[in-house]
């Protein structure tokens, strides 16, 4: 730890309004290793500690603390006198490797406690929010290994998540190795927010309607939570989530499968619209998301009523209507939007334009026409989003610092609302700590409705599809034939 401690220097980094759009969730993976060669020196715990401190001279900003201002504003405070470091914690498990292997790295037959921390960004037993959370768990006969990392999703979204991660390894592969002096980052990190700013145009562009009218709905529940500490605040989430239970399962679509479908789309998109990957997948799981949800609330009512109890349903009822459409909302990186691709900005420079799909377009059979409808929307609005655009969408956001509490007001009240986020382009299998790559990586996700595109391990190929769903959610897209006939269920 000296060697970070030593080094670091007091600083204080304001945090954007859109860091904060994500801002109340963690950025949370699992990482499993194996021991190939059943060699004794895997992955020691002492060579991953020195170099977790090492990489952290490159990412100071994980020591601080979260700071609140009154005006729902934050910032990340380094104090090299009072460090908010990093939890870190080691453990041993009589769980094998090769159970967890054989099992498809089903969730149910990891050793207990991996995670450390949901979803939601809370404060631990101290009543202190860690920036970052780290366990390293080593099976039975050093059979091999789990890395769990979480860093709160306003500092690290995706990107700057594995960036670290790949930094870390980079570094005790150096040790490992035999390097002397401590490899320097690859590239140069930077924290600055006001890089955004400075990298906006001045032209502006309409934000269009449904996204102006999420911002334009502010409510008692969202000033309320924008009010709240950011501890407070998450300690209610955590105990809202708490109360409904979820799965988290993976299904992979295969690249030929993929082509395919989208092939078969394209025929029905108007003539000159080319789709990509992340327009069928969103249009596909849209409509069948929307689909398990409906068919759940027919069978046995609403899910919220039933497990937050008819107060808390009225509650929300009266703060937010019901509405008879789905909120699509794409998640999309800025970086390379606005021209700051190549600054390797550290962040979490997101923004979350929404379509509005009528449910009744969403429950029609699934078939290549019907995904064309909501395919074609999705690419509409992702070649929107240019410049201008951003430049608006975070116009807004600065005139409104609470919006991202209207996010999570929404979220909560709309259980159809579905956003997913692609992570396909991310160095997600790249974390070598000198003994080899991951051979499973998966998110820990505990809110329901959260889904995740994400890259295959290699040799497969295709796209996996992470989803924290509800039991009876589960069930029905289980049972949702055309789904199934693209998709399989492998953990």
């Amino acid at each position: 730890m000296e060697q970070f401690t030593s080094t670091v220097e007091s600083q204080v980094i304001p945090m954007s309004t859109i860091d904060m759009l994500p801002g109340i969730f963690n950025t949370s993976f699992v990482n499993f290793y194996k021991n190939h060669s059943a060699v004794d020196e895997f992955m020691p715990f002492d060579q991953l500690k020195t170099a977790f401190y090492l990489a952290l001279q490159a990412f100071p900003i994980l020591a601080g603390h979260l700071k609140q201002t009154g005006d729902a504003r934050f910032s990340i405070v380094v104090d090299k006198e009072n460090l908010n470091m990093p939890e870190y914690l080691e453990s041993t498990s009589g769980v094998h490797y090769k159970d967890i292997e054989s099992s498809g790295f089903d969730k149910r037959v990891w050793p207990s406690g991996v995670a450390t921390v949901g979803q939601i960004m809370a404060p631990d037993a101290n009543g202190i929010i860690k920036i970052a959370n780290v366990h390293i768990v080593r099976f039975k006969d050093n059979s091999g290994l789990i890395l769990f990392l979480n860093i709160i999703h306003c500092v690290a979204d995706g990107f700057a998540y594995f960036a670290f991660l790949n930094h870390w390894a980079a570094v005790c592969k150096a040790m490992h190795s035999g390097a002397v002096e401590t490899p320097k980052p690859v590239v140069e990190f930077t924290f600055d927010r006001s890089i955004i700013e400075q990298s906006l145009p001045t032209e502006r562009k309409q934000l269009g309607a449904p996204t102006s009218s999420i911002f334009a709905q502010p409510s008692l529940l969202s000033k309320w939570l924008a009010w709240m500490s950011p501890e407070m605040r998450g300690s209610m989430l955590r105990l809202l989530v708490s109360l409904i239970t979820t799965e988290t399962h993976v299904f992979h679509i295969a690249d030929s499968t993929l082509e395919t479908l989208r092939s078969s789309i394209s025929g029905f998109v108007p003539e000159g619209m080319h789709l990509s990957d992340n327009d069928v997948l969103m249009a596909l799981l849209s409509k069948t998301y929307a689909q398990a949800q409906h068919s759940v609330k027919k069978k046995s009512g609403n899910i919220v009523t039933r497990v937050l109890g008819s107060i808390g349903s009225a509650v929300f009822g009266r703060l937010f209507r019901a509405e008879e459409h789905q909120a699509t909302g794409v998640v999309c990186d800025i970086r390379p939007r606005i021209g700051i691709a190549d600054k390797n900005y550290i962040g979490a420079p997101l923004i979350v334009p929404s379509i509005r799909n009528t449910l009744s377009d969403l429950l029609m059979p699934t078939t290549a026409k019907s995904l064309a409808i909501i395919a074609s929307g999705v690419r509409r609005c992702v070649n929107s989003l240019d410049a201008p655009y951003i430049s608006t969408y975070i116009d807004a956001m600065n005139s409104t610092p609470s919006f991202f509490a209207q996010q999570v007001g929404y979220l909560l009240k709309n259980r159809t609302a579905f956003r997913a986020s692609n992570h396909t382009r991310f160095r997600m299998f790249e974390a070598d700590f000198g003994d080899g790559h991951q051979e499973w990586v998966t998110f820990i996700k505990d809110r329901p409705g959260t889904i995740i595109f994400m890259p295959c391990p290699p040799p497969m190929k295709g796209v996996n599809v992470s989803m924290c769903v509800e039991p009876l959610v589960l069930r029905e897209l289980l049972a949702n034939e055309y789904w199934m006939s693209v998709a399989s269920q492998i953990s």
